[in-house]
């Protein structure tokens, strides 16, 4: 199997974001609409980073008034109607649904930061106490309060001084400038003994790091996702951020169709396609694998503030 840091440059003027002094090396060039960056990993812990970032005025902007356009470009499903993506969006709460039950109990207060049109928190209001959003969309987060009867806030500060006792955030914690600072602020909201879920695109993804497609990279490596994390890498940074117990979950969303469809077409739309193939048992097998090797797509991580 390929490494696609083993043999890269050396970049010693790119420091590790978290202040680490091994050797860093340039992994790709080929970023999303970011000319310019590059992907680095530092060889001591590990984590695989964007360099350089967005300015902050830059990222304030495309966060605004840019990145509705920016998602579309990329396939996002369900668009920017808040009704249509909230019909799209459900069978991934679904989804999300499964992983979390053990972790979900009557009368808990669950707070999700990235709630979208709350597709998620209302998959999960049914078994546990209050659920409450922060969603930075105006729209969505609208459409969450006025069509589900879901609390929506703008941004955190609207909590603080709340406590929780459980924490979800899904595709947030790639696209922090700071996800250890914030990560910290995250865990101030819990309660002693509560509970931080989080899921991430995971960067040894079979696509990226085994069959190593050069169609999927230019798709995969985006300027918007900071950092790249796999499942030590996650489950380090959590640890940072001062949680314990860190559980990470493997996950595999798309099937063995899409990742086909990606060899041999170089381009995304394979979901389904050619399931008269390879069919649920192939892909229940393909994907159990893909798992257990850690090459799935995404990682799931829960970790435990202390009591």
């Amino acid at each position: 199997m390929a490494d696609w840091s083993r043999d890269a440059p050396v970049a010693p003027d790119v420091p590790c974001p978290f202040g680490h002094d091994g050797e860093r090396r340039r992994v790709v060039d080929t970023i999303w609409e970011a000319e310019g960056a590059a992907e680095y990993q530092c060889s001591q812990c590990g984590i695989v980073f964007l360099y350089p970032l967005m300015t902050l005025d830059e990222e304030r902007d495309f966060y605004g008034a840019k990145f509705a356009e920016y998602m579309a470009k990329r396939g996002q499903a369900g668009g920017a109607d808040p009704q249509d993506s909230f019909e799209k969006w459900k069978p991934e709460g679904a989804r999300r649904l499964q992983l979390l039950r053990p972790w979900l109990r009557e009368g808990m207060r669950v707070l999700e930061i990235g709630s979208a049109t709350g597709f998620l928190l209302d998959a999960i209001r049914p078994y546990v106490g209050e659920v409450v959003g922060i969603e930075p969309g105006q729209d969505f987060r609208e459409f969450s309060t006025a069509e589900l009867g879901i609390e929506a806030h703008a941004n955190r500060e609207a909590v603080a001084g709340q406590s929780f006792d459980l924490i979800l955030s899904y595709y947030v914690v790639e696209h922090l400038r700071d996800p250890v600072g914030e990560l910290g602020d995250w865990l101030g909201l819990l309660n002693p003994g509560g509970h931080c879920a989080v899921e991430v695109p995971n960067v040894d993804d079979a696509l990226v790091k085994y069959w190593q497609v050069e169609a999927f990279d230019r798709f995969y490596w985006q300027k918007a996702h900071y950092f790249n994390y796999s499942h030590e890498t996650l489950a380090m940074v959590m640890r940072m951020a001062g949680f314990a117990d860190v559980q990470t979950i493997p996950e595999q969303r798309y099937d063995i169709s899409n990742h086909v469809h990606w060899l041999w077409q170089g381009k995304p739309g394979g979901l389904g396609k050619y399931t008269d193939l390879l069919d649920d048992g192939v892909n229940r097998e393909y994907a159990r694998r893909l798992k257990a090797l850690w090459h799935c797509d995404t990682v799931m991580a829960v970790a435990t503030k202390g009591r």
